[in-house]
C-alpha cells in the first residue's frame, strides 16, 4: 500500500522496476536452467518434475523479495524527501508569517509613537497658546489682579 502510494506519485518508476524486474526474473531463470540443466526433467507429470519447480518457486521468490526491497528502499528514500521538503515549506511560512508579524507590530508601533508625538505636540502648542491668553489678559487686567485674592492662604488659616 505504501509503495502504491509513492508510486503513484510518479509516472516513471513504476515502469522502471517493471523493467528491472523483467531483467533480473530473466536472467535468474536463464542461470538457473544453465546450472540446474543436467538435473532438470522437462517432461512428465507435475509430481515428477518437483524439482524443477521448487527450482524455479525459489528463483522467482528470491527475485521478488530483492525487486521488492529495492522497490522499498526507493519509496523510503522517497517519502524522506517528501517530509524533508514539507517541513522546509512549513519552517519557510513559519519564518514568513513571523516576520510579516514583525513588521507589522514594528508598523504599528511607529505609528503609534508618531501619534503620541503628535498628540503632545498638539498638547504643547494649546498650551503655549493657553499662557500666551493668559499673558494677554494680565497686561490688559494688569499684573497685580491674582494678588488681591489669596485663596490659599485663607483656607490655610479657616483650617
Amino acid at each position: 500500500m505504501k509503495q502504491w502510494l509513492m508510486l503513484r506519485q510518479t509516472e516513471i518508476t513504476p515502469r522502471i522496476f517493471a523493467l528491472i524486474n523483467i531483467v533480473v526474473g530473466i536472467s535468474v531463470y536463464s542461470l538457473l536452467v544453465w546450472f540446474n540443466q543436467k538435473s532438470l526433467e522437462w517432461s512428465g507429470g507435475p509430481i515428477r518434475g518437483w524439482k524443477t519447480g521448487l527450482i524455479f518457486l525459489v528463483g522467482g521468490a528470491v527475485t521478488g523479495a530483492a525487486t521488492g526491497k529495492a522497490l522499498d528502499f526507493y519509496c523510503w528514500r522517497i517519502e524522506q524527501r517528501l517530509i524533508r521538503i514539507e517541513k522546509e515549506r512549513v519552517d519557510q511560512e513559519t519564518r514568513e508569517r513571523e516576520r510579516l508579524e514583525r513588521e507589522r507590530f514594528e508598523k504599528e508601533k511607529l505609528e503609534q509613537e508618531i501619534l503620541e508625538a503628535e498628540m503632545l505636540e498638539r498638547k504643547r502648542i494649546q498650551r503655549e497658546a493657553d499662557l500666551e491668553e493668559e499673558r494677554l489678559w494680565y497686561e490688559e487686567h494688569g499684573q497685580d489682579f491674582g494678588d488681591d485674592y489669596d485663596y490659599d492662604e485663607k483656607d490655610e488659616q479657616e483650617d
